[in-house]
């Protein structure tokens, strides 16, 4: 049996981000169950300290435990199969999910992360284990900067994250991968949106580990194929080229924890 998660119909965020993402749609269809979590607060302690969310320190709250617990008690009641934990989130969410991939690999099969790099302050950790990785980021993204620094919110800064270059290699180093990726550009399927997708992907003679980065050319602080807010002035391009769902389960389907 897969992982099944579930969003959270009493909290109200689960219902807004399966709104936006439609996972729990698609699992009813592929057979897998989705968990939005919720963060203290609204926010994640992804690392980096405060976030944008709120103006306090949140460095004592300890997601990566409650998270885990969540997990150990999906399996314990036989409805998930440990080999295949995966993941998810984007931005602050996305961050947190790179923490997630470091101190709880070894019971995740692989993590998708989108318009978000490594905190500056995780630059440093090992992770447990050498996972799969999957990166989805723009370049012209105002608020998770390409080439690393201060992460920017209605003028204001975040804490810092690497670049999407260094962010990438934290992964392709703790993996062993080779330095050089191949590269595949996607289809312009929607020639009015301003952006192009190519994908870099890092991989050995085994099929796992790997490290695979969608890059989205022109694209901004937007997820593809995402039902949320456009504010191209505010965020930058949302890319149609792709449906991020779709992509984000396809890669997950591949991958499960020890093989």
């Amino acid at each position: 049996m897969l992982n099944r998660l579930r969003p959270n119909r009493a909290a109200g965020g689960g219902e807004e981000m399966e709104r936006s993402f439609g996972f729990a749609r698609l699992g009813e269809r592929e057979g897998f169950v989705t968990v939005y979590p919720a963060g203290v607060d609204g926010q994640w302690n992804d690392g980096r300290g405060k976030t944008f969310r709120r103006p306090k320190d949140n460095a004592g709250v300890d997601n990566v435990g409650s998270i885990g617990a969540i997990m150990d008690d999906f399996i314990k009641a036989g409805k998930a199969d440990p080999d295949r934990m995966y993941g998810v989130g984007f931005s602050n969410g996305g961050m947190m999910t790179y923490r997630l991939r470091i101190e709880l690999g070894d019971k995740l099969a692989a993590i998708a992360a989108g318009i978000a790099n490594l905190p500056t302050n995780l630059r440093d950790k090992t992770p447990v284990q050498a996972l799969t990785v999957r990166i989805r980021n723009g370049d012209d993204d105002p608020m998770m900067p390409w080439q690393g620094g201060e992460v920017r919110a209605l003028g204001r800064a975040y804490g810092t994250t690497l670049s999407t270059e260094a962010t990438v290699d934290f992964w392709r180093t703790a993996a062993r991968l080779p330095a050089e990726p191949t590269i595949e550009q996607l289809p312009d399927l929607a020639p009015n949106d301003q952006c192009r997708v190519e994908v870099r992907r890092w991989a050995g003679r085994d099929p796992e580990p790997e490290a695979i980065l969608y890059a989205i050319l022109g694209g901004g602080h937007q997820i593809p194929g995402a039902n949320t807010p456009k504010a191209p002035r505010l965020v930058g391009n949302q890319c149609r080229d792709i449906q991020a769902t779709e992509v984000i389960w396809s890669f997950f389907a591949r991958h499960r924890r020890g093989r």
